[in-house]
């Protein structure tokens, strides 16, 4: 993701530390950045409305896509697939595609 310039962030009321969170959310919800960077965003989610609902929907989003993970499963050469376009796009969850539910 590039960084939007900051009349773009400030057009769409969001701050540099918002447009952080939408870059590093899901890592943070896979508990997949430094201790640092989570104490990071996890204060700023904790004072900024916009990203608290963006969590939200995000944590949503991803429990519900796991629990059909779980109830459809998926063949073996599509989780190598998914995984390894993961991994190309710098994806830290890639490895978690590997796994079984």
């Amino acid at each position: 993701m590039s960084a939007p310039a900051r009349s773009q962030l400030e057009e769409l009321g969001l701050s540099a530390t918002c447009a952080e969170v939408l870059h590093h959310l899901w890592d943070y919800l896979d508990d997949q950045i430094t201790p640092a960077g989570a104490e990071r965003l996890r204060a700023h989610i904790a004072a900024c409305k916009q990203c608290q609902q963006y969590e939200d929907y995000q944590e949503c989003f991803l429990r519900a896509v796991a629990g059909l993970r779980q109830e459809l499963g998926a063949p073996e050469s599509l989780r190598e697939r998914l995984a390894e376009r993961l991994k190309g796009q710098g994806c830290g969850c890639w490895n978690k595609v590997r796994r079984e539910p």
